[in-house]
């Protein structure tokens, strides 16, 4: 009997956590994205230093829980489609610059013929905290979302991976289901 409560009592307490966030798929139709967090992600605004474009304004969302800050940076470079390519490199440029770079990787989102790639930048960054963001560009917008881990938190944490790989841009979840039911939409260039 003392066993299974130790044993009920240890599951409960390892549970508490990972039960405490309830992830959730927040949609902005108006920024044309959408992101699963575990916390509401308040509207704000923001600037962006390009040191080519100068200062572009930035829509920002974010929230904080468990000393993780989840946050999605949009700049609109729709009226400078020549220099979108150049702010993306430079964007991941300057993040690199921000702390001791542990990884950069390509990431890709949405299965299929909608598949979009960007780049995964993890560091940890000059405060102690610890940064995964994920880089992407649809329609005229790069989205920058990230999940930061602050002094103190847990950085075995998944969830700012989680966050920061959750971006989605089809925000129709009929048609996302039934991309993600056809296997077709999950198999490399070679057919495997």
């Amino acid at each position: 009997m003392r066993l299974a409560l130790a044993v009920l009592t240890g599951v409960i307490l390892l549970a508490g956590p990972a039960a405490a966030a309830n992830w959730k798929l927040l949609t902005f139709p108006d920024m044309g994205f959408g992101i699963e967090s575990p916390v509401p992600l308040v509207k704000g605004t923001g600037v962006y230093q390009a040191a080519v474009a100068g200062r572009i304004p930035t829509i920002t969302y974010t929230g904080e829980l468990d000393n993780i800050r989840y946050k999605v940076t949009i700049i609109d470079v729709s009226k400078r489609p020549a220099e979108a390519l150049n702010l993306f490199e430079e964007m991941e440029a300057v993040t690199e610059l921000q702390g001791k770079v542990i990884g950069n990787d390509s990431m890709g989102i949405e299965p299929g013929k909608l598949r979009q790639y960007g780049r995964e930048v993890v560091l940890q960054a000059k405060d102690g905290s610890l940064r995964r963001i994920g880089l992407m560009y649809s329609k005229g917008r790069i989205y920058q979302a990230e999940g930061t881990v602050l002094p103190g938190g847990d950085k075995e944490s998944i969830y700012p991976e989680r966050f920061a790989d959750s971006i989605i841009f089809d925000l129709d979840p009929k048609r996302r289901e039934e991309r993600c039911a056809d296997p077709n939409n999950f198999k490399t260039p070679d057919g495997k």
